[in-house]
């Protein structure tokens, strides 16, 4: 197998489990048009090196390494995403986060937990759901185009400017978010967690938002 067929059935593969995660062996080859022993041996590869991982059932989802490597992608935006993300934590004593599109999901790409919250939510770079789950992946959606399938939510979210959820995102916590508008036509959202009757809605909003504008075009 050449060094390029190589590179380019191991993309395949990873770009095949992002998109359909969490995947079979099987099921990845089905995607790819690999026989099913050579996606496993480039599953295994990926997932020895760290960009890809298997759940409990042994289904394959994206692993961390991928996210370091968006890191260095997106080393301006998480910068300047962390400072502004620190002034809402502190602000609202909330947990603040940067969620961008990954595929079909919404990935958290920079967390910020308030220092003097007693008992934040706690959230991790990494975390990833569905776009169309949760205020963080609708408040994305609600940046782009409109899709005909698209839940209500997320176009009415275009008319506000933000959208609200509960429980879709960590059961029992509603999460806030707004969307942001990157160079380059990228998207994201910027977004709290928090206890529905402990956070002061519209504050938070004001600061989001503040956030966003601060974040455009990064």
């Amino acid at each position: 197998m050449s060094g390029l067929q190589t590179l380019e059935r191991g993309l395949s593969v990873l770009e095949a489990v992002a998109a359909h995660a969490p995947c079979t062996a099987a099921q990845v080859g089905e995607a790819t048009g690999l026989h099913r022993s050579i996606a496993y041996r480039v599953l295994c590869t990926l997932e020895a090196r760290g960009y890809l991982r298997r759940d409990q059932a042994g289904r394959y989802e994206v692993g961390l390494a991928v996210l370091t490597v968006a890191s260095a992608v997106h080393s301006d935006l998480q910068a300047m995403a962390h400072a502004e993300l620190s002034t809402v934590a502190d602000a609202t004593g909330t947990t603040a986060f940067l969620a961008v599109p990954h595929g079909d999901d919404a990935l958290t790409l920079v967390t910020v937990e308030p220092p003097a919250a007693a008992a934040p939510v706690s959230y991790r770079p990494g975390v990833r759901h569905p776009l169309t789950r949760g205020a963080p992946g609708l408040a994305i959606l609600a940046a782009q185009p409109p899709r005909p399938t698209e839940r209500p939510e997320v176009t009415l979210a275009r008319d506000l400017g933000h959208v609200r959820t509960s429980g879709e995102v960590v059961p029992g916590i509603s999460s806030l978010a707004v969307p942001v508008r990157l160079r380059a036509g990228r998207v994201a959202s910027a977004c709290v967690l928090f206890v529905a009757g402990r956070l002061d809605e519209p504050a938070a909003l004001d600061r989001l938002h503040a956030a966003a504008d601060r974040l455009r075009g990064t």
